[in-house]
């Protein structure tokens, strides 16, 4: 298996064994290609909404001997995509809301035999509370580094039951805080980033909505500490 990079390589060892898995967003197609050499899965779908990171995952699975095992498909998100054989699926490197929205399209998502890995580049408490509002659950959450940032990826599943909206299960979902090497600089970073947001607030024009704003990120904080 060829090597790749720390947020890639994240997501794979998080992919359970299955028979097919369909990368949405597949870029390069790399992760397919990994996936399948690798013993993760039996089939990968590569599918992507352009045609040219498409042709290029294409030419990578040709490349490797791996295109008799996979197929690469150009489609809006998961849409085109059936359910039957599919048990996991993967949305990264995209927002947290673009994510959501992709789930929300399609008619299959609440399929407790399915195993979501996503991978938020940005709002990632709006997927979790997505998620949490559609009843999936969070089976495990990790920090992986890619270009000198930090991002979580999530294994998610439709399980029907109700996750509590709290403060720590938004800002920090399933993360394992005490043994995930990165938790911890991750957790000092989502409440940097609300302690500069509270600094910008008291600096700002006193008045109803902002003092009001003030009010619920400093409740936000204490509560996250």
């Amino acid at each position: 298996m060829e090597h790749l990079d720390a947020r890639l390589g994240t997501i794979a060892a998080m992919v359970p064994r299955c028979r097919a898995v369909a990368d949405i967003g597949c870029d390069h197609g790399l992760l397919v290609a990994a996936l399948l050499e690798g013993g993760r899965c039996d089939y990968g779908i590569a599918a992507d909404i352009n045609p040219m990171p498409l042709e290029k995952a294409r030419q990578e699975l040709t490349r490797r001997g791996l295109l008799a095992q996979s197929e690469c498909r150009l489609t809006n998100g998961l849409c085109g995509i059936a359910p039957v054989g599919v048990d996991a699926v993967v949305i990264a490197g995209m927002g947290g809301e673009l994510i959501a929205d992709i789930l929300s399209r399609w008619d299959y998502t609440e399929n407790p035999a399915i195993t979501y890995l996503l991978q938020p580049m940005t709002r990632p408490v709006h997927l979790r509370q997505w998620l949490y509002a559609h009843r999936f659950t969070l089976q495990e959450e990790r920090c992986c580094r890619a270009n000198g940032k930090l991002y979580t990826v999530l294994r998610a599943q439709y399980t029907g039951c109700a996750t509590e909206e709290t403060p720590a299960a938004l800002y920090f979902g399933a993360l394992d805080l005490e043994n995930d090497p990165l938790a911890g600089e991750y957790r000092e970073q989502v409440l940097g980033r609300l302690q500069r947001r509270i600094t910008g607030l008291v600096e700002a024009k006193p008045g109803p909505e902002r003092d009001a704003e003030l009010t619920e990120a400093t409740k936000l904080l204490l509560a996250l500490r």
